[in-house]
């Protein structure tokens, strides 16, 4: 079951608008991937890490001065899945000792009323490509807290919708990517 491209593409949306310093901070972003297949739904879990480096750029909820650079990055082993077969079909689509991560880069992004739709490179095994997500966002007391809902076609990045049971269950290519988390200094 393939969905990690989901959520890094997700994740690195959250993270884009960091409100730290001059120097990149870390902060960790949770993410869900889930989508259907031909007998049932699924979702498995994982969290990231953002690296983000506040500088010139529009003014976000809770980022003054905006976003100079952000690299979200996943690791592929770590996802966790309801189940052990759920896991192992998804580290066969997913390689994870050719492919150990995840990565999203920001290029750009947009301010918009309930947050940023931020624009940057994914790179999910072998493939890299643009992707969009919105992403809400909510200045607090401690950090800014980051909210998104992203849907991706998985076979875009090469990877294959598991197949299993003899062709009988068969993973759709379309995954959703959820994420949340807080972006502090």
């Amino acid at each position: 079951m393939r969905r990690p491209s989901v959520v890094v593409a997700a994740g690195l949306a959250g993270v884009l608008l960091y409100p730290g310093g001059e120097a990149a901070a870390q902060s960790a972003v949770d993410f869900t991937v889930s989508g259907t297949s031909t007998i049932r739904g699924w979702s498995c879990e994982v969290s990231g890490t953002a690296e983000v480096t506040a500088g010139a750029g529009d003014a976000a909820p809770g980022f003054g001065s905006g976003v100079q650079a952000v690299t979200l990055t996943v690791p592929v082993a770590a996802f966790e899945c309801p189940d052990e077969e759920m896991t192992e079909h998804l580290m066969e689509a997913m390689r994870p000792d050719e492919f150990p991560e995840i990565s999203f880069v920001l290029e750009s992004y947009e301010v918009t009323p309930q947050g940023a739709d931020a624009t940057g490179a994914l790179t999910i095994l072998d493939s890299t490509q643009p992707v969009t997500v919105p992403i809400a966002l909510t200045a607090g007391a401690g950090g800014v807290a980051i909210e998104g809902d992203v849907r991706i076609d998985m076979t875009t990045y090469g990877v294959e919708p598991p197949v299993v049971m003899l062709g009988m269950l068969r993973v759709r290519p379309q995954i959703r990517i959820e994420f949340s988390g807080t972006v502090t200094p």
